[in-house]
């Protein structure tokens, strides 16, 4: 994974609070950060929305249009105000959002053009047709899951790489993190680690250990930002991970 794949979409930020805080900022109309909000949501999740329309069967132009529509409805029409933390998964209700807004946009049998006199939510569009490139096989719905998977653990990594980075240890991260998943093709040998960082081989199978831990609970602060419970986040890395076998 190349260092630009760590982030999907949108600029490399963190968040300055929870998920779950972004979206009841997000929901509430009297939020003096409310727009703030919606573009913190639109640059953490724009790229699963676009892949899902285009794999709708969309066209470029029209999944532009309809992305760009749906993040500012979100705002536009309240959309938020049905989504509540002990009703099941965040990207649950996004999704089912985003499938209503584009039955009603079929049904209004045109879609909401970009600006049409609305503030633009700045979307790097081209960065996400490379995902299309690979015919799938798998339906859209379960597509978004795995897209959402990848952008829960794109936002993992960035964390842990900021970690090492405080430790002083960035060169170590780059070293170990084809390591921090089982299986990946073309990953240095652990002998070759030992070299590149200077330690013993027993020591570099330590490092991955420590580092694959600190991934997986990388992933689960993501997850608990919008999840209610421990068993809820759980749950939900068990179905994101499930997302790719």
């Amino acid at each position: 994974m190349a260092d630009d794949d760590t982030a999907i979409g949108g600029a490399k930020r963190g968040f300055q609070s929870t998920l779950w805080t972004v979206v009841l900022t997000a929901k509430d109309p009297d939020a003096p950060d409310r727009r703030g909000a919606l573009q913190t949501l639109n640059e953490t999740y724009w790229k699963p929305v676009y892949l899902f329309i285009r794999r709708r069967g969309n066209d470029r132009e029209l999944s532009k249009d309809l992305a760009q529509g749906f993040f500012t409805a979100l705002l536009e029409r309240s959309f938020l105000q049905y989504v509540q933390r002990d009703r099941g998964k965040f990207r649950t209700f996004l999704l089912t959002a985003l499938e209503h807004f584009m039955a009603d946009e079929h049904d209004r049998a045109q879609a909401l053009k970009r600006g049409g006199g609305r503030q633009v939510i700045s979307i790097d569009f081209a960065a996400a047709e490379a995902a299309l490139s690979t015919p799938a096989t798998d339906p859209p719905d379960r597509l978004f899951r795995r897209d959402w998977a990848l952008r829960v653990m794109g936002q993992a990594l960035e964390s842990l790489k900021a970690d090492f980075a405080g430790r002083g240890r960035l060169d170590e991260f780059k070293a170990l993190r084809f390591h921090l998943t089982e299986g990946t093709r073309g990953a240095p040998t652990g002998a070759e680690l030992a070299k590149t960082l200077g330690i013993s081989e027993a020591e570099v199978r330590k490092r991955i250990h420590r580092a694959r831990a600190d991934y997986k609970e990388a992933i689960l602060r993501v997850i608990r930002d919008y999840t209610e419970t421990e068993t809820d986040a759980l749950e939900e890395l068990s179905d994101l991970l499930g997302a790719f076998s």
